[in-house]
């Protein structure tokens, strides 16, 4: 019951008459205010007033990234600097790289005992485990919203290989524990079909697949989950140890001890090593590491399993 109590308050906003949409863009799109991102954003904000907050992110990725961190300070000044009154009324819309500054902005406000009604986070590209991610919350008076796609091409394969920040993209599997006043949400594998781009790249689906960290994709699902009707056919969110790519294994077999099991998923341990694994239904490795680590994803996964689709968050 508290977790639905807390997705109905997450996706009350929409229904918020005078509230401030402030929209934090993404990596090389922090310039963009005619782009497909902003439009996509005011599309679903229609009855707000919103406004494109840029900073300096169109740059190679580490200074980027270092970037989005200074601008978060700079967010959290500007927003300290207005009232209580825009601040209740005020809503933190970001993407990927401003996702990051979302997340940092909100746990500074946090440090200030200074709040906004609310945090949106989609595929925000920062460390499932920093220290922010768990006070970013504590920042905004309804529970801050996380949108996460576990295929996200970007953060799979960019981020996590060789992005340099030690840990999975909390914009994939969202967070291996449990964060004060957030709600988690996966989009369907689906998206890209479900989502009309008019640009003519748009007409094809492999290309959009491809391109399926594009904040377009994410304000398809923002749009049902501020409707109140998330998608029931969400993807499983595995949060990850190590850097994993998904590929079919045998069975256990003499190799491998099976520590669990729920729905189809297992969690094994490696007689040799002692690492553990997660294997999908479809005997899939879909993350591996420490077994402290890997019972602590199998755990979120059980619960997804047990628990309505986009029902489990925090």
């Amino acid at each position: 019951m508290r977790k639905l109590t807390m997705a109905v308050l997450a996706a009350g906003v929409a229904a918020a008459a005078q509230a401030e949409v402030w929209y934090v863009p993404g990596w090389n799109r922090t310039t963009e205010t005619n782009g497909l991102a902003y439009t996509s954003c005011t599309n679903v904000f229609k009855n707000a007033k919103c406004a494109f907050w840029g900073w300096d992110g169109d740059r190679g990725w580490s200074t980027s990234a270092a970037n989005a961190d200074v601008a978060a300070k700079r967010l959290a000044d500007e927003i300290a600097a207005t009232n209580a009154v825009f601040r209740s009324k005020l809503v933190l819309v970001g993407h990927s790289l401003g996702g990051r500054v979302v997340a940092r902005t909100l746990a500074e406000l946090s440090r200030r005992d200074l709040k906004v009604e609310q945090g949106i986070m989609l595929a925000p590209a920062i460390p499932m485990n920093d220290a922010d991610v768990v006070k970013m919350g504590l920042g905004c008076v309804r529970p801050a919203i996380v949108v996460v796609n576990p295929k996200d091409s970007v953060l799979k394969y960019c981020y996590d290989i060789v992005g340099g920040e030690g840990a999975s993209a909390l914009g994939r599997n969202g967070s291996p524990v449990a964060l004060a006043n957030v709600v988690e949400y996966a989009v369907p594998k689906t998206i890209t079909n479900e989502t009309k781009i008019d640009a003519a790249w748009g007409r094809s689906e492999t290309v959009k697949r491809v391109c399926n960290h594009l904040a377009a994709f994410y304000f398809t699902e923002l749009r049902r989950i501020l409707d109140g009707k998330p998608s029931k056919s969400a993807q499983v969110r595995v949060p990850q140890g190590r850097i994993n790519l998904d590929w079919k294994v045998m069975d256990a077999g003499v190799w491998w001890d099976v520590l669990d099991t729920c729905d189809g998923w297992k969690l094994e341990r490696n007689i040799v090593t002692g690492h553990c694994r997660i294997i999908s239904p479809e005997r899939k490795r879909v993350a591996w590491g420490s077994e402290a680590q890997m019972r602590v994803s199998f755990e979120k996964i059980c619960a997804q399993l047990t628990s309505k689709p986009n029902e489990d968050s925090k």
